[in-house]
């Protein structure tokens, strides 16, 4: 798989995604297993959440990142864990293969802009157990191949205008990818709560819906 490095490489040090191919498994990847000649979901895999950005401050990205450190809390305090637990442990678990009543969550964050390198720094401070970010530039034909194999899409898309529609969902409408989107005055004509897809206004209404 042409992404699977990027993948597996952590920003900054190492998180619950890139602990997992520590050892190299040709039969394997972050998200898939091949048993007995086919290949399945592995039954621990993470969630994968893509969002495609411009990296300007049209978009505001801090509320995605604010959004996934109140999600990685959240799941921690409704399992009881302690806030001085070394995740060390916990990913020796997610690589053994144990299941959680919530999953991993991997940010696969597409696209180029003045902003990237500011917000992978913040990335890369950020003390986080169950999620992880993934920032790549991708191959006009690897892109809908990763759509079609995500969990969920995120929209940060605001319109000045109030008038245009974020392409970005209609490109993953088109690949069958359910949609979170950030909540502005038209969108509600591509973006049917509940069927297709849900808004948000805060990064707090945001972790919400990722849980």
């Amino acid at each position: 798989c042409r992404l699977g490095g990027s993948i597996c490489g952590a920003i900054g040090s190492a998180d619950c995604i890139s602990v997992e191919k520590e050892v190299e498994d040709k039969n394997t990847t972050v998200l898939t297993g091949k048993i007995d000649g086919g290949v399945s979901l592995k039954p621990n895999r993470p969630a994968l959440v893509v969002s495609s950005t411009s990296w300007t401050p049209d978009e505001d990205f801090s509320i995605l990142l604010e959004a996934a450190l109140m999600y990685d809390r959240r799941v921690a305090a409704t399992l009881g864990e302690e806030d001085s637990m070394d995740e060390g442990q916990l990913w020796i678990d997610i690589k053994n293969g144990k299941q959680f009543d919530y999953p991993r969550l991997l940010f696969v964050i597409t696209g180029k802009g003045p902003d990237r390198k500011k917000y992978e720094e913040q990335i890369k401070r950020l003390k986080l157990r169950r999620v992880a970010f993934r920032t790549m530039w991708l191959a006009s034909e690897d892109y809908p191949l990763l759509l079609g194999s995500a969990d969920l899409g995120v929209s940060l898309h605001t319109s000045s205008s109030g008038l245009d529609l974020p392409m970005k969902v209609v490109d993953m409408f088109g690949c069958g990818l359910p949609v979170c989107a950030a909540s502005f005055s038209c969108i509600e004509e591509l973006v049917k709560v509940n069927r297709n897809g849900l808004l948000f206004s805060t990064s707090s209404e945001l972790a919400d819906e990722l849980m």
